[in-house]
């Protein structure tokens, strides 16, 4: 990709000269400013990948242009080199202290001139180069986490997501007191459904029933595919009665919604089973009370809630 120079200076002459010893020894694309309110304005509107500044100008001068260089993320990082009759130490070293780059002093010399710009616009192509590789391996890395932690079919959280997710909710009842229940989710005959339709009308099916779910759920319930066509959904701060009542709004919406997948038509219901975290117990034994109540309701005619027995008293 051709790189580009922003030369800004408010004596003519000068821009002419510079612009024709980049012209003649490089390939940059060439812009050029009169002065820096211009140079700014340009830089409203193009990004190049350096500047040469002058410092002397009439109104503001090149310091003030690359203070407000700074102040812009956009333009925060666009080398500038100074190039200025302006020779005392104390006009280089503010140079510096500004955002330059680097500092040249009229007369300048060509072939060092030259070098000069060629090393910046290297470390700008090498430092571009890097962090487009960082953001490639940044999104990469999103990618596996996301692959990692989510159901590739529903896109809700997987088996792992929603147990480490649980872990942190235990932590949090813990700390702040409080209870959370659990919803054990399974679609009633769906291998049926599979063996009648197909494959892809069963997969259909669990996508379908991800959005019913989700559409019943609170913002920070979390919902997840526990296994094949089981689901298991978190409700925090919820106890046993209250989650009940969440589950049954779940059951007569799944039962309620004709399923249409080509020229298929036809109904399925969902089973769950319902529990809350006890801490006498611990999460995977909770988890387990809520598919213990699932079995329950598939052995006694599906499409219904059931509630597991808490023996205990649950106080985290």
């Amino acid at each position: 990709m051709k790189m580009n120079v922003l030369i800004v200076d408010d004596n003519q002459q000068n821009l002419k000269i510079l612009g024709n010893v980049l012209k003649e020894h490089t390939y940059y694309g060439l812009a050029f400013a009169m002065n820096g309110e211009e140079a700014l304005e340009y830089l409203s509107k193009s990004l190049p990948d350096m500047i040469l500044l002058d410092v002397m100008m009439t109104g503001m001068d090149g310091f003030q242009v690359c203070e407000k260089l700074q102040e812009s993320e956009e333009t925060a990082d666009i080398p500038v080199i100074f190039i200025t009759a302006k020779s005392e130490p104390e006009d280089i070293v503010k140079g510096f202290n500004v955002g330059g780059v680097d500092y040249v002093t009229k007369p300048f010399n060509e072939a060092e001139l030259l070098v000069r710009i060629n090393t910046h616009m290297e470390l700008k192509r090498s430092r571009d180069m890097l962090e487009e590789k960082n953001r490639e391996l940044t999104d990469a890395y999103d990618k596996i986490e996301y692959l990692a932690l989510t159901d590739t079919l529903t896109g809700v959280a997987n088996r792992r997501h929603i147990s480490n997710l649980m872990g942190k909710e235990v932590s949090r009842c813990r700390r702040n007191g409080g209870t959370f229940s659990m919803l054990m989710c399974d679609i009633d005959f769906f291998k049926k459904v599979n063996d009648t339709y197909g494959h892809d009308t069963g997969d259909y099916v669990l996508k379908r029933v991800t959005e019913l779910i989700q559409g019943r759920l609170r913002g920070q319930d979390v919902l997840s595919r526990w296994g094949g066509e089981e689901f298991l959904v978190m409700l925090p701060e919820t106890a046993i009665d209250d989650a009940v009542v969440a589950a049954e709004k779940l059951r007569t919406t799944i039962e309620a919604t004709e399923m249409e997948f080509g020229e298929h038509r036809f109904s399925i219901t969902l089973t769950i089973g319902v529990a809350t975290y006890e801490k006498e117990l611990g999460i995977e034994k909770s988890i387990k009370k809520a598919d213990d109540a699932l079995y329950q309701g598939k052995q006694t005619g599906r499409n219904k809630v059931v509630q597991a027995v808490t023996k205990l008293r649950n106080s985290i």
